[in-house]
């Protein structure tokens, strides 16, 4: 077998055994974790009105939701906006 060191090939930085924990990671099982905990707890019942719908439901399922229709909310205005600019950079 050949040296690394005579072939040039090096593997890259070996981690450390001192390394500090990826914060990135610890925050998003954080994160992760206090959702699971907002959908178990919350299972009182509420009372929907939208325009003419109405929906007996418990609040996990109204929070969940009100996330998805914020994110198709902002998925459509993002395209309607980008679609608006390369619109205009065009004239």
């Amino acid at each position: 077998m050949t040296d690394p060191k005579e072939t040039g090939y090096n593997r890259g930085p070996q981690p450390d055994v001192d390394s500090k924990p990826n914060i990135a990671l610890i925050a998003g099982v954080i994160v992760i974790i206090a959702c699971a905990l907002l959908f178990v707890r919350n299972d009182q019942a509420v009372s929907i009105d939208f325009l003419f719908y109405e929906k007996t439901t418990t609040v996990r399922w109204a929070v969940l939701m009100a996330i998805v229709l914020g994110v198709l909310l902002d998925r459509a205005f993002t395209i309607w906006w980008r679609r608006r600019r390369r619109k205009n950079d065009d004239d």
